[in-house]
């Protein structure tokens, strides 16, 4: 770009050295006093939304449609994630921004951070599944490739995360080459199961399944199992497959990169965990079995908070979820304002309902 003829002309990479695209820093639109909103590179404005939140929202408290059709409950099954149940529990006004109108927010550093974390320990669990695990500098630049330079405040502020992001995985990589580690079974494995007529969507970060000595179990010995014990159930269908039939010790992992430092904090975080509980459905859904633990790797201190799978905890989760899908089909984005939930929220700044100051 050039500021001035013969003055100043700025320059940047269209492609990494992976072939990968990049995006101009935020920091040259600050070096030129120029506007930072909707910046990519090209272009001033950027153009990538024909709409701004506000009018979007606008838009969204617009009729198209008569009334009385618009409070007709949302017919037929709904297909949820956990972030989706996650936000209506919050606020129903939130869940309406981030899931019906789509309001776009901007790219928050946290998020940069756990993403391209996610990405780096994804490439290293892949290549353990070979046999050969990445090396430090592989997984590094792993990392590096996932890495993009949005929403830090300073230069300064991104530099001190990516230093904290390398030592985290080089702490982790030693962990997972100690010789009692674990080789995860799944990595990154999709799932989808129903629950009350709806259909509930996932991905496990890492499933754990340890062969374990005792007696062997067979396909009608496991659905005998299912049909004797209703009440454990959670999801609508529940299929057996028939590689994970033979006793073994199975833990659920959720990788996290909120630093979390006290291990009674990192327990009390599994066990609360909505995220897991469904995990723990989705692969009983699935195999025919719960697992026996479910648990939260926090990468950035390396604590592991771990908790038995519990019926009792199993039943809450189910009625929250419940509690969500009632709300969501009945088009119900009443807002919870409150200090602490308005101020994380991503939509504080444009919430007429906002409690932040």
């Amino acid at each position: 770009m050039t500021r001035a003829r013969d003055e100043l002309v700025l320059s940047h990479a269209v492609e990494s050295p992976t072939g990968r695209g990049r995006r101009a820093s935020q920091f040259i639109t600050e070096a030129l006093d120029l506007p930072t909103a909707g910046f990519h590179g090209e272009s001033f404005p950027s153009t990538t939304h024909a709409a701004g939140p506000l009018q979007r929202i606008a838009a969204a408290e617009t009729p198209l449609e008569p009334p009385e059709a618009e409070r007709l409950p949302i017919d037929g099954p709904l297909t949820l994630s956990h972030s989706a149940i996650d936000a209506y529990l919050t606020c129903p006004l939130r869940y309406k921004y981030s899931q019906v109108v789509r309001v776009p927010t901007t790219p928050h550093h946290s998020m940069v951070y756990g993403a391209a974390l996610h990405q780096a320990v994804q490439e290293f669990h892949r290549s353990q599944a070979r046999g050969r695990p990445l090396t430090e500098p592989e997984l590094l630049a792993a990392f590096d490739k996932a890495w993009s330079n949005e929403g830090f405040v300073s230069r300064e502020h991104e530099q001190a995360r990516l230093e904290a992001g390398r030592e985290a995985l080089l702490r982790f990589r030693e962990e997972q080459l100690q010789p009692d580690a674990v080789v995860p079974a799944w990595v990154e494995r999709e799932f989808a199961f129903a629950l009350g007529g709806d259909r509930i969507r996932g991905r496990f970060d890492r499933v754990d399944i340890v062969p374990i000595a005792g007696p062997s179990t067979s396909v009608a010995g496991a659905a005998r199992d299912v049909a004797d014990a209703p009440t454990l159930l959670r999801a609508d269908v529940v299929e057996p497959m028939l590689e994970l039939l033979g006793p073994e010790e199975v833990t659920i992992t959720d990788y996290k990169t909120s630093d979390v430092r006290d291990p009674a904090v990192a327990r009390q975080r599994a066990r609360e965990s909505l995220q897991l509980q469904i995990y723990a459905m989705a692969y009983e859904a699935m195999t025919g079995r719960l697992p026996n633990a479910v648990q939260l790797h926090f990468l950035d201190s390396g604590l592991v908070g771990r908790a038995e799978v519990d019926p009792a905890r199993l039943e809450k989760a189910r009625g929250r979820i419940a509690t969500a899908a009632a709300g969501i089909r009945a088009r119900d984005y009443t807002p919870r304002p409150s200090a602490m939930t308005c101020t994380y929220c991503p939509f504080r700044d444009i919430c007429p309902s906002s409690a932040a100051s």
